[in-house]
Protein backbone atom coordinates (compact mmCIF):
# COMPACT_ATOMS: atom_id res chain seq x y z
CA UNK A 1 0.00 0.00 0.00
CA UNK A 2 1.32 3.40 -0.70
CA UNK A 3 -1.14 5.53 0.46
CA UNK A 4 -4.31 4.93 2.29
CA UNK A 5 -6.40 5.07 -0.82
CA UNK A 6 -4.74 3.42 -3.40
CA UNK A 7 -3.52 -0.63 -3.01
CA UNK A 8 -1.17 -1.06 -5.96
CA UNK A 9 -0.57 -4.62 -7.12
CA UNK A 10 2.54 -6.05 -8.87
CA UNK A 11 2.67 -4.03 -12.61
CA UNK A 12 1.57 -6.44 -14.84
CA UNK A 13 -1.65 -5.67 -15.71
CA UNK A 14 -2.47 -2.52 -17.71
CA UNK A 15 -3.21 0.77 -15.75
CA UNK A 16 -5.72 3.48 -17.24
CA UNK A 17 -2.81 5.59 -18.29
CA UNK A 18 -1.81 2.61 -20.04
CA UNK A 19 -4.80 1.47 -21.63
CA UNK A 20 -5.46 4.73 -23.06
CA UNK A 21 -1.76 4.53 -24.74
CA UNK A 22 -2.38 1.92 -26.68
CA UNK A 23 -5.90 2.77 -28.11
CA UNK A 24 -7.98 1.26 -25.24
CA UNK A 25 -9.07 4.51 -23.66
CA UNK A 26 -11.93 3.21 -20.22
CA UNK A 27 -14.79 5.19 -19.99
CA UNK A 28 -16.56 4.72 -16.97
CA UNK A 29 -19.82 5.68 -18.35
CA UNK A 30 -19.93 3.28 -21.04
CA UNK A 31 -18.81 0.65 -18.71
CA UNK A 32 -21.35 0.94 -16.00
CA UNK A 33 -24.24 1.07 -18.68
CA UNK A 34 -23.05 -1.79 -20.33
CA UNK A 35 -22.94 -4.05 -17.21
CA UNK A 36 -26.91 -2.58 -16.74
CA UNK A 37 -27.87 -3.96 -19.53
CA UNK A 38 -25.59 -7.29 -19.18
CA UNK A 39 -27.42 -8.04 -16.05
CA UNK A 40 -30.99 -7.80 -17.88
CA UNK A 41 -29.88 -9.56 -20.78
CA UNK A 42 -27.71 -12.28 -17.99
CA UNK A 43 -30.74 -12.37 -15.68
CA UNK A 44 -33.34 -13.43 -18.04
CA UNK A 45 -31.49 -15.69 -20.66
CA UNK A 46 -32.88 -18.71 -18.03
CA UNK A 47 -36.21 -17.50 -18.37
CA UNK A 48 -37.17 -19.98 -21.61
CA UNK A 49 -35.16 -22.84 -20.15
CA UNK A 50 -37.88 -23.37 -17.38
CA UNK A 51 -41.17 -22.77 -19.76
CA UNK A 52 -43.57 -25.01 -19.68
CA UNK A 53 -43.57 -26.22 -23.20
CA UNK A 54 -39.58 -27.45 -22.85
CA UNK A 55 -40.50 -29.05 -19.21
CA UNK A 56 -43.04 -30.96 -20.98
CA UNK A 57 -41.18 -31.97 -24.14
CA UNK A 58 -38.40 -33.51 -21.60
CA UNK A 59 -35.57 -31.16 -23.78
CA UNK A 60 -32.03 -32.75 -23.25
CA UNK A 61 -29.61 -30.24 -21.81
CA UNK A 62 -27.00 -31.36 -24.80
CA UNK A 63 -30.03 -30.47 -27.49
CA UNK A 64 -30.79 -27.03 -26.10
CA UNK A 65 -27.31 -26.34 -25.63
CA UNK A 66 -26.85 -27.04 -29.88
CA UNK A 67 -29.86 -24.72 -29.72
CA UNK A 68 -27.97 -21.98 -27.75
CA UNK A 69 -24.91 -21.76 -29.81
CA UNK A 70 -26.29 -21.44 -32.93
CA UNK A 71 -27.81 -18.25 -32.28
CA UNK A 72 -24.85 -17.36 -30.56
CA UNK A 73 -22.76 -18.24 -33.75
CA UNK A 74 -25.16 -16.06 -35.73
CA UNK A 75 -25.04 -13.04 -33.61
CA UNK A 76 -21.19 -12.89 -33.07
CA UNK A 77 -21.36 -11.88 -36.63
CA UNK A 78 -22.97 -9.10 -35.92
CA UNK A 79 -20.03 -7.56 -34.46
CA UNK A 80 -18.84 -6.90 -38.08
CA UNK A 81 -20.80 -3.99 -38.14
CA UNK A 82 -18.78 -2.04 -35.33
CA UNK A 83 -15.49 -3.61 -35.31
CA UNK A 84 -13.23 -5.42 -38.30
CA UNK A 85 -12.41 -8.98 -38.45
CA UNK A 86 -10.30 -10.06 -36.12
CA UNK A 87 -9.35 -14.31 -35.04
CA UNK A 88 -7.68 -15.22 -31.84
CA UNK A 89 -7.90 -18.67 -30.57
CA UNK A 90 -8.16 -17.32 -27.16
CA UNK A 91 -12.00 -16.86 -28.20
CA UNK A 92 -12.16 -20.32 -28.91
CA UNK A 93 -10.92 -21.29 -25.16
CA UNK A 94 -13.24 -18.90 -24.05
CA UNK A 95 -16.08 -20.86 -25.73
CA UNK A 96 -15.00 -24.01 -25.11
CA UNK A 97 -15.45 -22.98 -21.58
CA UNK A 98 -18.71 -21.66 -21.89
CA UNK A 99 -20.23 -24.38 -24.33
CA UNK A 100 -19.28 -26.77 -20.84
CA UNK A 101 -20.71 -24.38 -18.23
CA UNK A 102 -23.81 -23.56 -20.55
CA UNK A 103 -24.87 -27.04 -20.27
CA UNK A 104 -24.09 -27.74 -17.02
CA UNK A 105 -26.51 -24.03 -16.40
CA UNK A 106 -29.70 -25.80 -17.81
CA UNK A 107 -29.20 -28.79 -15.42
CA UNK A 108 -29.10 -26.50 -12.83
CA UNK A 109 -32.12 -24.20 -13.83
CA UNK A 110 -33.88 -27.25 -14.65
CA UNK A 111 -33.23 -28.78 -11.33
CA UNK A 112 -32.69 -26.29 -8.83
CA UNK A 113 -35.15 -23.43 -10.30
CA UNK A 114 -33.79 -20.03 -11.66
CA UNK A 115 -33.88 -18.30 -8.61
CA UNK A 116 -31.71 -20.60 -6.72
CA UNK A 117 -29.18 -21.81 -9.54
CA UNK A 118 -28.58 -18.32 -10.81
CA UNK A 119 -28.09 -16.61 -6.79
CA UNK A 120 -25.66 -19.04 -6.37
CA UNK A 121 -23.40 -18.96 -9.63
CA UNK A 122 -23.61 -14.98 -9.25
CA UNK A 123 -22.31 -15.19 -5.96
CA UNK A 124 -19.16 -17.57 -6.59
CA UNK A 125 -18.44 -15.65 -9.67
CA UNK A 126 -18.50 -12.11 -8.41
CA UNK A 127 -15.41 -13.41 -5.74
CA UNK A 128 -13.97 -15.65 -8.55
CA UNK A 129 -13.92 -13.05 -11.03
CA UNK A 130 -12.15 -10.47 -8.50
CA UNK A 131 -9.42 -12.95 -7.54
CA UNK A 132 -8.83 -12.93 -11.58
CA UNK A 133 -9.20 -9.20 -12.09
CA UNK A 134 -7.07 -8.03 -8.80
CA UNK A 135 -4.33 -10.79 -8.08
CA UNK A 136 -3.90 -12.32 -11.68
CA UNK A 137 -4.09 -9.43 -14.03
CA UNK A 138 -2.92 -7.00 -11.16
CA UNK A 139 -5.94 -4.33 -11.81
CA UNK A 140 -5.15 -1.39 -10.01
CA UNK A 141 -7.59 -1.12 -6.78
CA UNK A 142 -8.73 1.83 -5.53
CA UNK A 143 -9.02 0.79 -2.32
CA UNK A 144 -8.99 -2.65 -1.45
CA UNK A 145 -10.72 -2.97 1.75
CA UNK A 146 -13.15 -1.10 0.60
CA UNK A 147 -13.77 -2.90 -2.54
CA UNK A 148 -13.84 -6.33 -0.39
CA UNK A 149 -16.12 -5.08 1.67
CA UNK A 150 -18.43 -4.42 -1.20
CA UNK A 151 -17.94 -7.83 -2.43
CA UNK A 152 -19.29 -8.97 1.25
CA UNK A 153 -22.36 -6.87 1.01
CA UNK A 154 -23.17 -8.08 -2.57
CA UNK A 155 -22.63 -11.99 -1.05
CA UNK A 156 -24.67 -11.37 1.87
CA UNK A 157 -27.34 -9.95 0.15
CA UNK A 158 -27.05 -12.73 -3.28
CA UNK A 159 -27.04 -15.29 0.16
CA UNK A 160 -30.26 -13.76 1.02
CA UNK A 161 -32.07 -13.65 -2.02
CA UNK A 162 -31.54 -17.60 -2.12
CA UNK A 163 -32.75 -17.85 1.46
CA UNK A 164 -35.83 -16.13 0.37
CA UNK A 165 -36.90 -18.74 -2.41
CA UNK A 166 -36.15 -21.24 -0.06
CA UNK A 167 -38.87 -19.73 2.22
CA UNK A 168 -41.81 -21.92 1.26
CA UNK A 169 -44.62 -23.87 2.94
CA UNK A 170 -44.16 -27.07 4.29
CA UNK A 171 -47.17 -28.25 1.53
CA UNK A 172 -44.27 -27.35 -1.07
CA UNK A 173 -42.04 -30.39 -0.01
CA UNK A 174 -42.40 -33.47 -1.47
CA UNK A 175 -42.59 -35.19 -4.36
CA UNK A 176 -41.64 -33.47 -7.40
CA UNK A 177 -42.70 -34.72 -11.28
CA UNK A 178 -40.03 -35.08 -13.69
CA UNK A 179 -40.54 -36.98 -16.75
CA UNK A 180 -37.86 -39.21 -18.34
CA UNK A 181 -36.04 -37.92 -21.04
CA UNK A 182 -35.26 -41.09 -22.68
CA UNK A 183 -38.60 -42.14 -23.09
CA UNK A 184 -42.43 -41.57 -22.43
CA UNK A 185 -41.49 -43.12 -18.65
CA UNK A 186 -43.04 -40.42 -15.64
CA UNK A 187 -40.30 -40.50 -12.40
CA UNK A 188 -40.94 -39.59 -9.16
CA UNK A 189 -38.00 -38.30 -7.08
CA UNK A 190 -37.92 -36.27 -4.28
CA UNK A 191 -37.91 -32.00 -4.62
CA UNK A 192 -34.96 -32.38 -1.92
CA UNK A 193 -33.01 -34.95 -4.02
CA UNK A 194 -33.38 -32.86 -7.40
CA UNK A 195 -32.36 -29.56 -5.58
CA UNK A 196 -29.31 -30.98 -4.44
CA UNK A 197 -28.15 -32.30 -8.11
CA UNK A 198 -29.03 -28.39 -9.27
CA UNK A 199 -27.21 -27.00 -6.27
CA UNK A 200 -23.81 -28.66 -7.58
CA UNK A 201 -24.00 -28.00 -11.12
CA UNK A 202 -24.77 -24.16 -10.07
CA UNK A 203 -21.32 -24.48 -7.94
CA UNK A 204 -19.71 -25.64 -10.70
CA UNK A 205 -21.13 -22.92 -13.00
CA UNK A 206 -20.15 -20.42 -10.70
CA UNK A 207 -16.35 -21.33 -10.16
CA UNK A 208 -16.40 -21.94 -14.02
CA UNK A 209 -18.71 -18.70 -14.41
CA UNK A 210 -15.89 -16.35 -12.82
CA UNK A 211 -12.87 -18.16 -15.08
CA UNK A 212 -15.12 -17.32 -18.27
CA UNK A 213 -13.27 -13.59 -19.21
CA UNK A 214 -10.13 -14.70 -18.19
CA UNK A 215 -9.29 -15.64 -21.90
CA UNK A 216 -10.53 -12.14 -23.23
CA UNK A 217 -7.87 -10.93 -20.70
CA UNK A 218 -5.25 -12.57 -22.40
CA UNK A 219 -6.45 -11.93 -25.88
CA UNK A 220 -6.34 -8.00 -25.55
CA UNK A 221 -3.14 -7.93 -27.29
CA UNK A 222 -4.66 -9.52 -30.21
CA UNK A 223 -8.36 -8.46 -30.35
CA UNK A 224 -10.12 -5.50 -27.86
CA UNK A 225 -13.51 -5.96 -27.15
CA UNK A 226 -16.08 -7.00 -29.60
CA UNK A 227 -13.83 -7.73 -31.88
CA UNK A 228 -13.26 -10.83 -29.81
CA UNK A 229 -17.03 -12.04 -30.54
CA UNK A 230 -16.48 -13.38 -34.29
CA UNK A 231 -13.88 -15.96 -32.52
CA UNK A 232 -16.08 -16.79 -29.55
CA UNK A 233 -18.74 -17.73 -32.15
CA UNK A 234 -16.42 -19.74 -33.92
CA UNK A 235 -15.30 -21.51 -31.06
CA UNK A 236 -18.60 -22.42 -29.82
CA UNK A 237 -19.75 -24.36 -32.82
CA UNK A 238 -16.41 -26.13 -32.94
CA UNK A 239 -16.74 -27.17 -29.26
CA UNK A 240 -20.19 -27.71 -29.41
CA UNK A 241 -19.70 -30.00 -32.44
CA UNK A 242 -17.25 -31.68 -30.29
CA UNK A 243 -19.23 -32.05 -27.15
CA UNK A 244 -22.47 -33.48 -29.30
CA UNK A 245 -20.05 -36.25 -30.62
CA UNK A 246 -18.59 -37.27 -27.56
CA UNK A 247 -22.28 -37.11 -26.30
CA UNK A 248 -23.10 -39.62 -29.04
CA UNK A 249 -20.72 -41.53 -28.13
CA UNK A 250 -21.12 -41.67 -24.72
CA UNK A 251 -25.16 -43.04 -25.20
CA UNK A 252 -24.16 -45.23 -27.62
CA UNK A 253 -21.25 -47.14 -25.53
CA UNK A 254 -24.33 -47.45 -22.87
CA UNK A 255 -27.31 -48.23 -25.53
CA UNK A 256 -29.40 -45.39 -25.44
CA UNK A 257 -30.66 -43.79 -28.90
CA UNK A 258 -29.78 -39.94 -28.70
CA UNK A 259 -32.81 -37.68 -27.73
CA UNK A 260 -34.49 -36.09 -30.14
CA UNK A 261 -34.38 -32.18 -31.30
CA UNK A 262 -37.75 -31.56 -30.48
CA UNK A 263 -37.65 -28.72 -33.31
CA UNK A 264 -41.34 -27.83 -33.21
CA UNK A 265 -41.31 -27.16 -29.54
CA UNK A 266 -37.47 -26.28 -28.37
CA UNK A 267 -35.87 -24.10 -31.37
CA UNK A 268 -37.95 -20.53 -30.70
CA UNK A 269 -37.03 -20.70 -26.86
CA UNK A 270 -33.90 -22.42 -26.93
CA UNK A 271 -32.70 -19.89 -29.84
CA UNK A 272 -34.01 -16.93 -27.49
CA UNK A 273 -31.98 -18.14 -24.65
CA UNK A 274 -29.04 -18.03 -27.10
CA UNK A 275 -29.86 -14.66 -28.42
CA UNK A 276 -30.51 -12.91 -24.63
CA UNK A 277 -27.17 -14.53 -23.63
CA UNK A 278 -24.74 -13.16 -26.68
CA UNK A 279 -26.66 -10.08 -25.99
CA UNK A 280 -25.49 -10.19 -22.70
CA UNK A 281 -21.99 -11.15 -23.36
CA UNK A 282 -21.38 -8.52 -25.96
CA UNK A 283 -22.32 -6.22 -22.92
CA UNK A 284 -20.38 -7.70 -20.27
CA UNK A 285 -17.53 -7.57 -22.78
CA UNK A 286 -17.90 -3.66 -23.50
CA UNK A 287 -17.97 -3.58 -19.43
CA UNK A 288 -14.96 -5.20 -18.61
CA UNK A 289 -12.72 -3.26 -21.29
CA UNK A 290 -14.30 0.12 -19.62
CA UNK A 291 -13.84 -1.26 -16.34
CA UNK A 292 -11.56 -3.71 -16.11
CA UNK A 293 -11.98 -7.85 -14.83
CA UNK A 294 -12.42 -7.15 -10.83
CA UNK A 295 -14.99 -4.01 -10.91
CA UNK A 296 -16.73 -5.06 -14.37
CA UNK A 297 -17.46 -8.68 -13.85
CA UNK A 298 -18.92 -8.49 -10.35
CA UNK A 299 -21.24 -5.96 -11.51
CA UNK A 300 -22.26 -8.28 -14.29
CA UNK A 301 -23.40 -10.59 -11.61
CA UNK A 302 -26.08 -8.52 -10.18
CA UNK A 303 -27.82 -10.34 -12.85
CA UNK A 304 -28.87 -12.32 -10.18
CA UNK A 305 -31.78 -9.41 -9.02
CA UNK A 306 -32.96 -9.76 -12.43
CA UNK A 307 -32.93 -13.60 -12.62
CA UNK A 308 -34.70 -13.70 -9.25
CA UNK A 309 -37.50 -11.01 -10.07
CA UNK A 310 -38.54 -13.59 -12.86
CA UNK A 311 -38.67 -16.28 -10.63
CA UNK A 312 -41.29 -13.77 -8.26
CA UNK A 313 -43.18 -12.46 -10.93
CA UNK A 314 -43.70 -14.96 -13.44
CA UNK A 315 -42.20 -18.73 -12.17
CA UNK A 316 -43.90 -17.96 -8.29
CA UNK A 317 -40.80 -19.51 -6.94
CA UNK A 318 -41.22 -16.77 -3.92
CA UNK A 319 -44.33 -16.67 -2.07
CA UNK A 320 -45.33 -15.31 0.99
CA UNK A 321 -44.65 -11.53 2.52
CA UNK A 322 -41.81 -12.76 4.20
CA UNK A 323 -40.08 -14.16 1.64
CA UNK A 324 -40.89 -11.11 -0.67
CA UNK A 325 -39.75 -9.08 2.03
CA UNK A 326 -36.33 -10.90 2.67
CA UNK A 327 -35.54 -10.91 -0.91
CA UNK A 328 -36.25 -7.25 -1.32
CA UNK A 329 -34.33 -5.98 1.47
CA UNK A 330 -31.25 -8.59 -0.15
CA UNK A 331 -32.16 -6.82 -3.26
CA UNK A 332 -31.48 -3.50 -1.64
CA UNK A 333 -28.26 -4.68 -0.14
CA UNK A 334 -26.71 -6.06 -3.36
CA UNK A 335 -27.00 -2.23 -5.14
CA UNK A 336 -25.52 -1.46 -1.96
CA UNK A 337 -22.59 -2.88 -2.84
CA UNK A 338 -22.72 -2.21 -6.08
CA UNK A 339 -22.79 1.47 -6.08
CA UNK A 340 -19.38 0.91 -3.13
CA UNK A 341 -17.57 -1.32 -5.48
CA UNK A 342 -18.41 1.19 -8.40
CA UNK A 343 -17.16 4.20 -6.51
CA UNK A 344 -13.98 2.38 -4.42
CA UNK A 345 -13.07 -0.12 -6.97
CA UNK A 346 -11.57 1.34 -9.69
Amino acid sequence: LTSTNHAVFPRRGRTLHEAENIGEAMDPTTGFAAALASTVFFGSFGVPIKSQAIVQAQVDPVVFQCYKTAACFCSSWLALLFVDFKFTWWGVVGAAIWVGNGTVAIIAVQKAGLSIAQALWSGLSIFVGFLWGAYVFQEPVRDLPMALFALLLMACGMAGTAYAVTMKDDGAKGHQKLLDPDGDEVKYRTKENNKMVGLMCATYVGFANGSFMTPLKYANKEVKGLEYLVSFGMGAAISTVFLYWVYYAFRTATGRPMPPWHWDVAAKPALLTGLLWSAGNASSILAIQHLGLAVGWPLVQCQLIVSTVWGIVYYKEVTGAAAVGVFVTSALVVLAGVVVLGTHGM
